[in-house]
Parts: C-alpha cells; structure tokens; sequence
C-alpha cells in the first residue's frame, strides 16, 4: 500500500482531508489531492497516478464523469468515484465511463476499504498479466490480452499482437515460461497461441485473424478440452 500513489477529487475540502486520513489509517502513503476539475486533469497530466477517488458533482454536475472519461483515454488507470446521488440515472452515467467502482456519501470506512482493497487487489493482477521483453536498453511492456500468437522462426520469435509486431531473440519454451497463463497453449513446436482470439478450428489446424495455424495431432485433445473454458467468435 505505502507504494501506491492515490489522488483523491473533491470539492469540498473537509470531506477530501477526511478520505486521505482513512486511506493513511489503511497504510497508503503517497496521496494527492485536488478540489476541481481542471487541477485535477493537470496532477494526472505532470504525476505519476496509480489510483483516483472522484468526486462527480462538483463546480459543475458531471466533473468527476469528465475526469473518469479524461483517465479512460489517457492514464487508463483506476477509479473509484464517490457520490451523494445513486439513482438509477446517475448510475446509468456512471456506468458508461468504467469505474472500478463507487461509494456514496456519506460513505462508511469500511465501504472505502473494501473498495480500494478490491483496486489494489486488481491492479496486482493486471500488472502480472504483462509480458517484458527486452528490446535493446529498453524493456518494452506487452499485455497478454494484446497478444494474438507467437511464432519461432529460427533463434528468433515473432510476437504477433493486436496493432504490432515484435522479435525476440528467445525459445518458445522460455517465452511459454513468461507467458504463465492459462490463455496461452504451445500448439506446435513453432506456435504458441491465445486460446481468447481462436475464430475457428477442426482437429488439424485453427484460424486466427484470418491466419491459419497447425495443431500437433499430440496436442489436439488439451486443445479441445481448454478452448471449451473460453470464448470462440
């Protein structure tokens, strides 16, 4: 927790100080605040953010859903929002914009911690479920959901994913090892796929994107049996 940077948005400046002190006796750290929108947008422009709690209502109605919407196409980090207003309408909007959850005020301490818990708990995941490759001095970081098939091609791999391409100098084997999910089979000794982006199958080969692949007669069966647990277009 004490590594986790939290923002907290809320106009009324009491209420704001109120919900960084929980959050602290929760053992979170590092928290920012702001009391409008636009401050707002600019601490999640210029610092590092891991979580935010946003107000919705304040100068103007629906600020904290345009900051919800703002972190949707930017940061793309978690939020809860926190609101006096749960009717269906509201929730209706707040639904739209993919929080991670919300809380009404007055909130409870116990509904805040159990709130953010779930956020943290979510995060950890999400974060496990990123491949590293090392690319030069750099490491470049690719979700596994991004992921559509890997392919060997001699000492090299080529990571086939939903935008881009990208070459690794590793086995199949290792990268099976990195890829420790349950979305991800070894089909043949050159392909690992993404069960998730299957479109189509019979006991000889798949298709992918419009990509057909093999699949090893010794690995059909395992094949069959774990694409049942997922979803084929």
């Amino acid at each position: 927790m004490n590594k986790i940077k939290v923002l907290i948005v809320d106009d009324e400046v009491l209420i704001a100080e109120d919900l960084k002190d929980m959050l602290m006796s929760f053992g979170f750290k590092l928290i920012s605040m702001a009391h409008d929108k636009n401050s707002a947008i600019e601490l999640l422009k210029t610092t590092k953010v891991d979580i935010a709690l946003l107000d919705i209502r304040m100068t103007k109605e629906l600020d904290g859903l345009e900051i919800g919407e703002f972190i949707n196409l930017n940061t793309k980090i978690p939020f809860i929002y926190i609101t006096a207003h749960s009717d269906v309408a509201m929730i209706k909007e707040i639904i739209k914009t993919k929080p991670i959850g919300y809380i009404t005020k007055p909130f409870k301490k116990s509904d805040l911690f159990a709130t953010i818990t779930l956020a943290v708990e979510n995060m950890k995941e999400q974060h496990n479920q990123i491949l590293k490759l090392k690319d030069g001095y750099e490491t470049r970081l690719i979700n596994f959901d991004d992921i559509i098939y890997v392919e060997s091609e001699g000492n090299y791999l080529n990571i086939y994913c939903t935008n881009n391409k990208f070459v690794s100098r590793q086995s199949l084997d290792s990268i099976l090892t990195d890829l420790n999910d349950t979305r991800f089979l070894k089909i043949h000794r050159s392909y690992i796929i993404n069960l998730n982006k299957v479109t189509k199958f019979s006991k000889k080969e798949l298709q992918i994107n419009n990509t057909t692949l093999p699949i090893s007669r010794n690995v059909i069966d395992e094949f069959e049996s774990r694409i049942n647990g997922f979803n084929v277009l």
